[in-house]
C-alpha cells in the first residue's frame, strides 16, 4: 500500500509539474500552441510509459551490480539518454555511434511524437507508427528487463551484496 501511495504521488506529482512547466513556458516564451493536439500527446505520454518502465527495470538492476557505483551509474544512463534521445541536439549532429543509441532509445521516438502532436496537430492516427513502436519496445524492455534484474538478483544473493549495511 505505502509503495502504491509513492508511485501515485509521483505520478500525480510529474503530471502537475508538467502542466505547470508547459503554462509557465508558454506564458514566458509566448508559444503558439493553438495547433496542438493535446489528446494525442496525451495517448503517447500513456503508452511511452511502458519502454520508460523497461528502462527503469534495467536501470534499477545497476545498483546490485555493483552496490558502491550503481546510484552514480543509473545518473550516467540518464544523461546519456538525454543526450542521444534529442533533448540537448538533433540526432543528426551526433557522433555516429551516438545516432546508433539515440535510434535505438525509446525517448527519441516519444519525444519526436510529442514535438508533432503540439507544433504539428498530429493525430492519434498520424502517430499510429510511433505508437505500435512504443509498444513494442515497451514489451521487449520490460521483458528482459525482469529476466535482466531476476539474473542481477541471484548473483548479488550469491556473491553477498545484498548483505551490507549502509
Amino acid at each position: 500500500t505505502h509503495l502504491l501511495g509513492v508511485t501515485c504521488f509521483g505520478v500525480v506529482y510529474g503530471l502537475v509539474r508538467t502542466a505547470l512547466i508547459l503554462v509557465v513556458m508558454g506564458m514566458a516564451f509566448h508559444l503558439d500552441l493553438s495547433h496542438a493536439d493535446f489528446g494525442s500527446a496525451a495517448v503517447i505520454m500513456a503508452v511511452a510509459t511502458l519502454p520508460i518502465i523497461g528502462l527503469g527495470i534495467f536501470t534499477s538492476m545497476l545498483p546490485l551490480l555493483s552496490p558502491e557505483k550503481g546510484d552514480q551509474m543509473s545518473v550516467a544512463v540518464q544523461g546519456l539518454l538525454l543526450l542521444v534521445s534529442g533533448v540537448y541536439y538533433e540526432l543528426t549532429v551526433l557522433p555516429g555511434a551516438l545516432q546508433v543509441l539515440g535510434r535505438a532509445s525509446p525517448l527519441t521516438y516519444t519525444l519526436q511524437a510529442i514535438r508533432r502532436s503540439l507544433l504539428e496537430h498530429a493525430s492519434v492516427s498520424d502517430l499510429l507508427p510511433t505508437i505500435g513502436l512504443l509498444v513494442v519496445m515497451g514489451a521487449v524492455l520490460i521483458g528482459t528487463g525482469f529476466r535482466a534484474f531476476a539474473w542481477a538478483e541471484r548473483r548479488a544473493k550469491r556473491l553477498g551484496l545484498l548483505k551490507r549495511n549502509g
